[in-house]
């Protein structure tokens, strides 16, 4: 009984030896059950890290989706700076009503700015990739701060006079 409570902590050369010569049908299978389980352990572990490895992959898989880069920001958030053309004053983009990506923001307020934007009226007035937009008179910004608004149902994005 020693010499196989010897062979499972790893001393293999002087059990094999002791017990085959001794008890070599019941020394045969003692050592290799011995062997089996230290084998067995192994081949078990890297299933076992396989199947963790699955979920990792599985896990990415509904987050790569847009909504990380498109995440949307509620009410308060600053989305960023931009320079109105024509030497204004620089605005900060953010969202003050509902839920809006400001990636999506700063791009409706470039091409809101742009020149060749058409727009109606003494506001200015376009619809910029379904958001309605609208600026300001220069004497309502000096007193509100407020340069344009832009509302896509219930999302209000606006760009605001960086004092």
């Amino acid at each position: 009984m020693l010499l196989l409570f010897l062979s499972a902590c790893g001393e293999k050369a002087e059990p094999e030896t002791a017990p085959s010569a001794t008890l070599a049908p019941s020394s045969a299978p003692a050592p290799s059950s011995a062997l089996a389980t230290p084998t067995t352990p192994a081949p078990e572990s890297p299933k076992t890290k396989a199947p963790e490895t699955a979920p990792p992959t599985a896990r990415p898989s509904p987050s790569p989706s847009p909504s990380p880069s498109r995440k949307l920001a509620g009410p308060g958030t600053v989305c960023g700076e931009l320079q109105p053309p024509g030497g204004g004053p620089m605005a900060a983009v953010a969202v003050s009503a509902g839920r809006a990506d400001c990636r999506t923001a700063l791009k409706v307020f470039r091409t809101y700015y742009q020149p060749d934007t058409p727009k109606q009226g003494s506001a200015g007035v376009a619809t910029v990739g379904g958001w309605r937009c609208a600026s300001n008179s220069a004497a309502q910004a000096n007193m509100s701060g407020r340069l344009s608004s832009c509302q896509k149902a219930a999302a209000r994005i606006v760009a605001d006079v960086i004092p």
